[in-house]
């Protein structure tokens, strides 16, 4: 490569590196993207490659000089390149109010579940990938909904050549082990309002026969990183997972991220985000991966119980519809159960009605999930896309028509 191509690409490769700075440059897709909190959100020495043959890395380096060197031996089969930041993960409220008698599972009745499992309609057969903060295996409404990885073996091996050993439901991208115990709940509670089982307990899941795959990739600091992220939503695909929860956001500080949610659409796998929890208009402080547009994208916002917008609720033109947010109450470590609000809890709710549907209509493509629950949304006047909540059994209506059943001979 002669000097002038080299110059350019190490320019271009400084350019991306910097995205998320505060100097901006309408010719650069990346920093259009950014805001000025990036710069905090970059984990230090540490960098995201895209390949050109598809693949993505994390470049680990002491300083720019070794980083460089790094560039420059590889730079005909580097794509781009980026920092790798870190994404938060929203705090749920956890509180029921005084006196609450309310329904335990208010939330399946008002999206009208039940009107699906009353046709034996289930979730059965669809993979639903939770990319959170891990799970309780043992707890007895979930045990039974754990996704079992075929190609793979409890024995300290990589059995099915991911990358990953012991992947049998899932994997911890901060131990680097199959093991995905919940220290906060989080992701359990979500797990929950998803598929609980409902022959087991109490609380009933919108699939509760779904298979529930898991990656945890929050640490104990409750942060997880892009990189994760990226490796989480590309072997969720690769598994089969039909729809991904993620209940997780922040500035949006990475174009790797937008790009892998963008990929999504060839997958043809759904991408649910939580709108987030500061109660803004996203449209105008934008949060990510909410505000992204991918295609097979749905942002949610939360409700509440007497059908408003919860208070906390992010909403505006991005966020596609609400769900059920508020007093929900679902599976907690420890066998346990609790009461959790924010959008956090709404979006398991698409993400459990996506699984209904996939599984009622498996011939339908991602894109005829999303748009019959959202032409479905039961009109209201939420500060949202369709101005709707959701109503699954609205949304079957619509499959129904599309795909309608094959008459017997």
């Amino acid at each position: 490569m002669d000097v002038t191509k080299r110059l350019l690409f190490a320019i271009t490769a400084l350019v991306i590196i910097s995205a998320c700075s505060d100097k901006k440059t309408d010719s650069d897709p990346v920093n259009k993207l950014s805001d000025p909190g990036c710069s905090d959100l970059a984990v230090k020495n540490e960098n995201i490659l895209r390949w050109k043959n598809g693949k993505i890395s994390r470049l680990l380096f002491k300083n720019l000089k070794t980083r460089e060197a790094y560039l420059k031996k590889y730079e005909k089969n580097i794509l781009s390149v980026e920092d790798n930041f870190r994404i938060q993960k929203p705090k749920p409220m956890v509180f029921l109010p005084s006196g609450f008698t309310g329904d335990l599972n208010w939330g399946m009745k008002t999206i009208n579940a039940e009107t699906l499992w009353n046709k034996n309609i289930f979730g059965l057969g669809v993979i639903v990938a939770i990319i959170d903060s891990g799970i309780d295996t043992q707890h007895s409404q979930l045990q039974e909904r754990l996704y079992t990885n075929p190609n793979e073996v409890a024995n300290g091996l990589d059995d099915d050549n991911n990358g990953l050993i012991d992947d049998l439901h899932g994997y911890d991208f901060i131990s680097q082990s199959g093991n995905l115990s919940d220290n906060s709940g989080h992701g359990t509670h979500i797990a929950g309002v998803i598929a609980a089982d409902h022959s087991k307990g109490q609380i009933t899941g919108v699939a509760p026969q779904s298979q529930l795959l898991i990656y945890d990739f929050f640490g104990t600091n409750e942060d997880g990183t892009v990189f994760d992220a990226i490796r989480a939503i590309r072997l969720a695909a690769l598994a089969g997972a039909k729809v991904i929860n993620a209940s997780w956001g922040g500035p949006g500080c990475s174009t790797t991220l937008k790009l892998e949610m963008d990929a999504l659409a060839a997958k043809d796998v759904l991408f649910i985000a939580a709108a987030g929890n500061e109660g803004k208009n996203i449209d105008q402080s934008p949060s990510y991966p909410a505000s992204f547009s991918a295609a097979t994208q749905i942002t949610v916002g939360a409700m509440t119980l007497d059908e408003y917008t919860a208070g906390f609720s992010n909403y505006g033109s991005k966020v596609d519809l609400v769900a059920p947010g508020v007093n929900i109450i679902s599976t907690f470590p420890g066998g346990d159960y609790e009461s959790m609000a924010g959008t956090s809890m709404a979006t398991p709710f698409v993400a459990g009605a996506a699984a209904l549907l996939w599984s009622a209509y498996p011939q339908a493509k991602a894109l005829d999930i999303k748009n019959a629950l959202l032409v479905s949304a039961r009109s209201g006047f939420y500060p949202v896309k369709t101005r709707g909540s959701l109503d699954v059994s609205a949304a079957n209506a619509v499959l129904e028509k599309q795909f309608p059943p094959t008459p017997l001979p």
